[in-house]
């Protein structure tokens, strides 16, 4: 494989790129320490990476090669100046990003787990949208409504690896996850009262048997769907170096 040795190769322009920044005079001294540290730490990143390859992805190395070329050209006085301290800087924050992200494009063990994490974010969000239905309280199916487009959204962006679809994520998330816990405390209580359990079946025309197997299921799938809510948002959170 090819890879590993670009990955060294890239670690060592980063090196290099640290050395150099080291004469710089233009940054002020926080601003260099900082640089220095998100260069030391991608370099550390993409060193380990090329002792961990699955996967022989040459155009993402070579991409990172350039990028690594780019900065290490870049880091000069002259150069500073012409091209701006801000960008310059931002050019360092995101060769910092893509050494935490790479580890999905060379690993493929790694974005198993990230679409695994995905799956369970959808099939929750999902499943959450049919509970909204079956709860028989209009606030819940209207609050569904309010969250349907951000969660499509965040669903659509996080398939391709969006920074933005993980803040969806985050965004709509708790909503859901409250509403299951508050849902299997709702019809829990209807199942452990008898009251309850006529008086549902008689505003709604049905018995008591399917009231309670109806009251059970909705438990059942309430549990579920906390479940599979929580463990995708941790599992997201836990990946979320891979979001771009």
């Amino acid at each position: 494989m090819k890879s590993p040795d670009i990955l060294r190769e890239v670690a060592e322009n980063l090196k290099l790129t640290i050395e150099r920044l080291q004469k710089v005079k233009v940054l002020g001294e926080k601003k260099k320490k900082r640089a220095i540290n998100l260069l030391n730490e991608a370099s550390e990143n993409f060193l380990i990476l090329s002792g961990e390859v699955e996967r022989d992805n040459i155009e993402m190395a070579e991409f990172l090669r350039k990028k690594s070329v780019e900065i290490k050209n870049n880091t000069s006085d002259r150069a500073i100046e012409r091209i701006g301290e801000k960008e310059y800087l931002k050019s360092i924050e995101k060769m910092n990003l893509y050494s935490k992200t790479a580890f999905y494009d060379f690993k493929p063990t790694k974005l198993k787990e990230l679409k695994r994490a995905y799956r369970a974010f959808i099939y929750g969000m999902a499943l959450y949208f049919v509970l909204a239905g079956l709860s028989t309280r209009p606030e819940l199916a209207i609050t569904a409504l309010i969250l349907a487009i951000p969660a499509i959204l965040s669903m659509l962006s996080l398939q391709r690896r969006g920074y933005t679809g993980l803040m969806l994520a985050y965004a709509v998330s708790p909503i859901p996850i409250i509403q299951s816990a508050m849902l299997v405390r709702m019809f829990y209580s209807v199942v452990t009262n008898p009251e309850m359990i006529k008086k549902a079946a008689e505003v709604l025309g049905k018995s008591e048997s399917f009231i309670v197997a109806y009251s059970w299921g909705v438990i059942l799938l309430s549990f579920i769907d906390f479940a599979l809510l929580t463990y995708g948002i941790y599992s997201l959170t836990k990946h979320r170096h891979a979001f771009l």
